[in-house]
Order: structure tokens, then sequence, then C-alpha cells
């Protein structure tokens, strides 16, 4: 066999498994599955097969790395969660593979790579795709939950969220146990690796849950971090030192400042082959950083993922999926007036939308494009351009499909940015065995026929969280903040789009640009997502121009 040097580096180097003989290596956290599934992986055979037996046996953040008898990589498998992200390619005989796209990797054996400005387009019109194919043209990247050939262009879709929605249980008792097994044996696993914990506690139930289970695990974390808006709707420090004070922990609580845009703000954002959208709220990502540096810690945990996960949109699709699952005798249901109340729709309302849904529909994310896109400026596939984990959602009841694009949208808090320079970023809800779970749970299930948001996550962690958490319904609104802060970066916004790569390939539209770049708009009317998602892009877009990539 030929010799492969592995090269690992920050807070917590990979650790490299051999789970099925010699030729397939896989590096990061691997563990058991949590239903007792002890099948062994077989040591020779059809990789997408060894793949699929992977998944099943084991769940974590890893890399597997499937090789041929001399030992080069020639098929990839990115676990379904996407916690690592990996990229190959050629240099002078010479194999690379990696998961950071450094400035000396670069410059030592940069590849031979191109833009592709329909997949930058498309990234533009739906922002979801930031998460899925990369705009690089000449290296392989591997996506979540799929099997990449380095060797051809081909990839092999091995996971899918769709492939999970059947209906695991209709009894809460036993989905709320089934629920918080699933996420304690997670965290307890998490619990045995990392050295110097932190966890990131914003004050809502999710991070509630996550800290909670974490140190029911066995841990000890060494920094409780959260970060608070400079406005009373986004200060949640009431909440998280009620949760200190059930927990036992001094929280570390830094406040938001209002800090200008600047190009070096967003050069994190573009140091990956997809464009770094973790990396966009740099102020609270900066701050979150340097906590994590001061306090050694190695990783920190998250509560990301669990608006999806435990379904926390409060919309009137949720009806359709009661009226669908329980007949029209939820119709005289009392949850129908309560979900009325949630949603500030009326019941005639509910029942008009659920009425008038078509069992059997394409997925329409035409509302979710930027509103500076500028839609003419590239080809458009409206299969193509869809994300491939919302393909073949078309009979998916419509709030269980809106779970399923929470959940492909959190592949995103997978992206490199400066926490994950300084910690790894762990998100232990969008784990492989709590989302597969959480998809087997109807929506109707999940919210209680559309009582309240989260219902099922509640139950299941009643007797850990603070009355004041578990009976919250509100959340930290900190959109005065972003207005603000926006406001302040008029110039650079101006200066970095208008002026920019996307502006000149007619991507953005710069008359509307330059209207919606007013200081009551971004105040009042929001578009602020849209710019910063602008700006990442158009960072990204500078980079891999000045390191080489043609048109």
């Amino acid at each position: 066999m030929e010799q492969a040097w592995l090269g690992t580096k920050g807070p917590r180097p990979l650790a490299v498994h051999h789970p099925a003989g010699e030729h397939l290596l896989v590096l990061g956290d691997l563990f058991d599955a949590l239903d007792g599934d002890r099948t062994p992986i077989p040591t020779h055979g059809d990789d997408a097969d060894r793949a699929r037996a992977l998944i099943r046996r084991y769940w974590g953040r890893y890399i597997g790395m499937f090789r041929t008898p001399r030992g080069q990589v020639r098929q990839i498998l990115r676990d379904p969660s996407g916690a690592h992200e990996c990229a190959a390619w050629r240099y002078e005989g010479v194999q690379v593979v990696t998961s950071e796209l450094s400035d000396w990797l670069l410059e030592s054996a940069a590849p031979p790579v191109q833009i592709d400005w329909d997949v930058v387009g498309g990234l533009l019109r739906d922002p979801i795709n930031a998460t899925a194919a990369s705009p690089l043209i000449g290296i392989r990247v591997a996506e979540a939950g799929d099997l990449t050939d380095l060797n051809a262009r081909r990839t092999t879709p091995l996971w899918r969220p769709v492939d999970f929605t059947a209906s695991v249980t209709s009894d809460p008792r036993e989905a709320a146990a089934w629920l918080r097994g699933r996420i304690d044996g997670c965290l307890a696993a998490f619990a045995k690796v990392i050295e110097r914990p932190g966890v990131e506690v914003s004050g809502g139930l999710d991070s509630a849950i996550v800290a909670g289970g974490f140190q029911a695990g066995g841990a000890t974390p060494h920094l409780w971090f959260n970060m608070f808006g400079p406005f009373a709707e986004g200060d949640e420090r009431r909440f998280v030192r009620t949760l200190g004070d059930r927990l036992g922990f001094e929280p570390h609580c830094v406040q938001r400042a209002i800090r200008p845009m600047t190009t070096e703000g967003f050069e994190v954002t573009a140091r990956g082959p997809r464009p770094g959208v973790n990396g966009r709220d740099y102020s609270f990502d900066t701050a979150v950083a340097e906590a994590c540096r001061e306090a050694g810690v190695d990783a920190l945990l998250t509560g990301k993922g669990g608006d999806g996960v435990f379904f926390q949109m409060g919309v009137p699709d949720i009806f359709t999926d009661v009226l669908r699952e329980r007949g029209l005798g939820a119709v005289f249901s009392p949850a129908l007036p309560q979900l009325a109340r949630w949603t500030r729709r009326s019941t005639w309302s509910l029942l008009r939308t659920a009425l008038s849904t078509p069992r059997r529909a394409p997925l329409d994310r035409s509302a979710r494009r930027l509103s500076i896109f500028n839609p003419e400026s590239v080809s458009h596939d409206a299969e193509r351009d869809l994300h491939p984990w919302l393909r073949g959602l078309e009979t998916v009841p419509p709030a269980k499909r809106l779970q399923i694009e929470s959940v492909a949208a959190g592949l995103a808090y997978q992206s490199q940015c400066r926490r994950t320079e300084a910690a790894d970023l762990i998100h232990p809800l969008l784990a492989q065995p709590v989302v597969e779970l959480a998809l087997g749970l109807s929506v109707p299930l999940l919210t209680d026929d559309g009582r309240a948001d989260r219902r099922l996550a509640r139950a299941a962690f009643a007797d850990r969280l603070p009355p004041e958490i578990l009976h919250r319904r509100s959340k930290g609104e900190m959109t005065a903040y972003f207005g603000r802060q926006a406001a302040a970066s008029i110039p650079f916004l101006r200066d970095h789009l208008l002026g920019g790569r996307l502006a000149a390939r007619g991507l953005i539209d710069r008359g509307r640009t330059e209207a919606l770049l007013d200081p009551d708009r971004l105040l009042w009317k929001g578009s602020v997502p849209d710019f910063t998602m602008a700006a990442v892009m158009e960072s990204w877009v500078r980079r891999w121009e000045a390191i080489g990539a043609g048109v």
C-alpha cells in the first residue's frame, strides 16, 4: 500500500477509525447506533452497500474514505449531519483530500478551478442551496449523506430526510420517551469524547434541553455562553440565569455591539468550497470564538436545529397535516381554535387552507429568493435547482415538508466560521439519530394537534426545565439590532455589492439594491438577511477569483 500523510488541526483533531478493515478509513466522531444495531460492515464488496451499512451501524460527525488496495481514496462518504466539509482533487500526481481550503494549501497545490455562475445564481435564488452543490468546477466536494466518487462525476445519494417520514408511533408518551432517549444518548456520547466542552445557552427551550441533557450525561462544561442584544426584546439573560440556578452554573454573558460590517469581517465566510453562511453574523461569531479561546474549550454545543426538529413554526399548514391524520373529526377538536390563536388565523381560514391543499404538489420555494436577485441573470430549472434533500416531497404533508426544509437549512450551521476555528461546533439536535426519529413523528404529534409549538419536546423534558422556560412562548427578538447594524453598514454594502462581481455579472439588480439600501427600509422593513447573504456570496466569489478561478 502506498503511504499517505494525514494532517489534522484544530482544538479537537479528528479521531481515526477502521470500522471494517484497512480499506475503510473514518475520520471524526463515530458512535454506535442508538437502536442497538451491531450488524458488522462488510470488509469487501460494493462501496455503496458498505456505506449504507456504515450509516446504519454508526452515527456521528465523520468523513468515511473508501480506499483502493494501493491506498488511494476512491470514494468519500460525508455523514448525514454534514459536520465536516470535504473536498478532493489531484495536483501533480498527488491526491489531496481536505476539510479546509487554507491559503497555505492552495498556494502549494491549488486545483484548476472555475466558478459555475448558474450555481451561484441558484444560491441567490434560494439560499438553502448554500448547503448543496459547490459553485466550484474542478474539485469534488462531498454533500451530506452522499457517497462521492473521486474518479468519476458520480454521486450516490444514501441518506435523505424523506426516507424517514413514515410514522413510527402515534402514542404521545412513547414518542416523548423515545425523543428523550435519543437526545440523551447523543449527548452522553459527546460527553465521553470532549475533554473541555462549552455550551451555548440562549435562554430558549432548545438550548436548555441540550444544556440539561449534556449535564445529565456526565459532562462538566467549562463555559456557559450567552450573548444578549442591546435592546430589551433581545435580552434573555433572566431566562439563562434561571436555567443556571436550576443546573448550577454561572453564565458568561456578552452584549452584542452594533458595529458596521467590513470586508475583513466577511473574509472567513469565503474560505470554504461553499459560501460560509454560518459566519455572516460576525459580531456574534467573533464574540463566541473569543470566549471559547479564553475559556480553553475544545467544543461548543448549541441548541441549533431545535426549531425544525421539535417543530416551532406556527403555520396554517399544521391543520392540513392534522386533518389528513385525524380525519374530519379534527374539525370539531378543541385544538383547532387553539391553532387559530397561535397562527393568528380564523378557524375557517385554517379549514379552507387544509381542504384546498392538494395531496400531491411540487415544492414551491420561489418566495425564498433574495429580494435583490435578478432572476433573468442565469438559467433556471426548477428540479435541478432544488436542494437534493427537497426532491421527491410531492406527497409529503405540507407541515412535515416544512420540517424537512428546516432540517436541510440546518446544514448551514456546519459551515466554516470563526467559531469553528476556535472550537468544534456541535449541534446535537441535528445529530442523525435525533433527526431520523423526529422525522418519523408526525407534526400533529409534535405539536399536540397544533395546540402549541414543540409540545412533545416540552413534555419529554418537563422535569429538567425551569417553569419559566418550559412554558415560555416568546423568543428573543433581534430584528431591531440587525436593522441598526445594517443601516450603519450602508457605505460598506453599497461599495461591496454595487461595485462587486455579482453586480457586474448582473446577478443582483443594481436599481433594486440601491433602493433597498435605505436606512428607514433596513430599520423597519427588513431585507437585512438578503444583504448579508449577498455579501457572503460576493466575498466568496472575490476570494476564488483571486486564487485563479476562471469564468
